[in-house]
C-alpha cells in the first residue's frame, strides 16, 4: 500500500532519503545529455565536440531518450528533427512505437512531432500512424519494415549524400543499409556485439526490443544460410564469429560493444519522472524506498549473470537504502562508456 501522509515525514531518514533520489536523477539527466549529443554527433547530426560513441548506437532508443529531453534541452530539438527528415528510412517505424512503451507518456507529443517532420520533410509516409496516433497495430513489420520504406538505391533528395556508416559504432544502420530495416540486421548487430557469446532467442528479443517470434524467424532464416551458427543444448542458442566480419567490414579489431540503450534509456528516463514526482509528493521514507525497489525491479540492464544477480540483491526486500544508491550510482558507469572510443 503507497503510504501517503497529511504532512510531510520529516525525519532524517526522510529528508536523506529524498535529496539522495534527487541527486541521483540529477546526474541522470546530466548523463542523459552527454550520451545523446555524443552520438547524434556521430550519427553526422552536428559537428563533433563530445567523444565519439563507444558502443553500437540504438537509433529509435536515442530517438526516445531525445525525445523525453527535448523541454530539458531544447536546442537538441532541432538535431533531431533535421536528422530524421533526411534518414528516417533507416528508422523502424514499428520498433518505435513498441519500444516507446517502455518509456514515460511525456514521450508521445514529442514522438508524433518526429513523425510529422519525417513524413513531411521526409517523404516517409510509414509515420503515419505514428502521427495519428492510432492505438491499432499495423501489418506486422518486426521481422522486415523495408518492404515499406524507400528503396536503398533510391533517389535521395537533392543534396542529400548517403549517410557515412563506416564507424564502428554504426554496425547497426549499417546493416539495415545493406539488408534492410528489421529484426535480421538488429539481431545480426547484437550476436557480433556479444563477441561470440551464445545467446537464446529471449536474450536477442529482450536486448533489441523485438518480439521473440520475429527474433526466432530472423536467426533460423540466419542460420539457414550459415551467418549464425546455431545449437540446442536444451535451449536453442545462437552465436555469430566476429573475426571474419571485423575483416570484412574494416572494423577497429573487435565488434564494438552492445550497449543495452534501450534498457538504459527508459530506465532513466522513468526513474527521473518518479524522482520528480516524489519531490512534490507526501511520501514516507519507506513509501520512497518500496517504490525504488519496484521501478529498479522492473529494469534489466545486461544480460550478464553476475551482473544480474548483483543488481537484484541491492533491491531485495530488507536492502538498505545505501546499497540501492550504490547501485543506482553504478548505472551511470555504462551510459558514460558509450561515449568512450574503445581501444584498438
Amino acid at each position: 500500500m503507497d503510504a501517503v501522509t497529511d504532512a510531510p515525514d520529516r525525519s532524517a531518514a526522510y529528508v536523506e532519503m529524498q535529496q539522495a533520489v534527487s541527486t541521483i536523477a540529477a546526474s541522470f539527466i546530466v548523463a542523459a545529455s552527454q550520451v545523446v549529443d555524443a552520438q547524434w554527433e556521430t550519427l553526422g547530426a552536428r559537428p563533433a565536440q563530445q567523444p565519439a560513441a563507444g558502443t553500437i548506437i540504438d537509433p529509435e532508443a536515442l530517438l526516445l531518450l531525445s525525445a523525453w529531453l527535448f523541454p530539458r534541452q531544447p536546442a537538441l530539438r532541432d538535431t533531431v528533427h533535421d536528422w530524421v527528415a533526411r534518414w528516417s528510412d533507416l528508422l523502424s517505424v514499428q520498433r518505435t512505437r513498441n519500444i516507446a512503451r517502455a518509456f514515460p507518456d511525456s514521450v508521445q507529443p514529442e514522438l508524433r512531432a518526429i513523425a510529422v517532420t519525417a513524413h513531411e520533410r521526409g517523404k516517409d509516409f510509414r509515420w503515419s500512424p505514428v502521427i495519428q496516433g492510432s492505438g491499432a497495430r499495423t501489418r506486422n513489420t518486426d521481422v522486415v519494415d523495408a518492404e515499406a520504406l524507400r528503396s536503398a538505391d533510391a533517389s535521395l533528395p537533392t543534396g542529400v549524400s548517403r549517410l557515412a556508416v563506416e564507424r564502428d559504432a554504426l554496425l547497426l544502420l549499417r546493416f539495415r543499409m545493406a539488408f534492410g530495416v528489421g529484426a535480421r540486421a538488429d539481431a545480426l548487430a547484437y550476436l557480433l556485439a556479444r563477441g561470440g557469446t551464445w545467446s537464446t532467442v529471449t536474450e536477442v528479443a529482450q536486448a533489441t526490443g523485438y518480439t521473440p517470434s520475429a527474433i526466432r524467424r530472423a536467426l533460423d532464416r540466419m542460420a539457414e544460410a550459415q551467418i549464425v551458427l546455431t545449437v540446442n543444448d536444451g535451449a536453442t542458442r545462437y552465436r555469430c564469429d566476429a573475426s571474419p566480419w571485423s575483416v570484412l567490414l574494416g572494423l577497429q579489431g573487435t565488434v564494438t560493444p552492445w550497449s543495452y540503450a534501450l534498457q538504459h534509456f527508459a530506465f532513466l528516463a522513468t526513474f527521473v519522472e518518479w524522482a520528480e514526482a516524489v519531490a512534490k509528493r507526501k511520501l514516507t521514507a519507506y513509501a520512497i524506498g518500496e517504490q525504488l525497489r519496484r521501478i529498479a525491479r522492473s529494469f534489466r540492464p545486461t544480460d550478464d549473470r553476475d551482473g544480474l544477480r548483483a543488481w537484484e540483491a541491492a533491491f531485495r526486500d530488507g536492502s538498505t537504502m545505501r546499497e540501492m544508491l550504490q547501485a543506482l550510482q553504478a548505472i551511470v558507469v555504462p551510459l558514460r562508456s558509450t561515449t568512450e572510443t574503445p581501444g584498438l
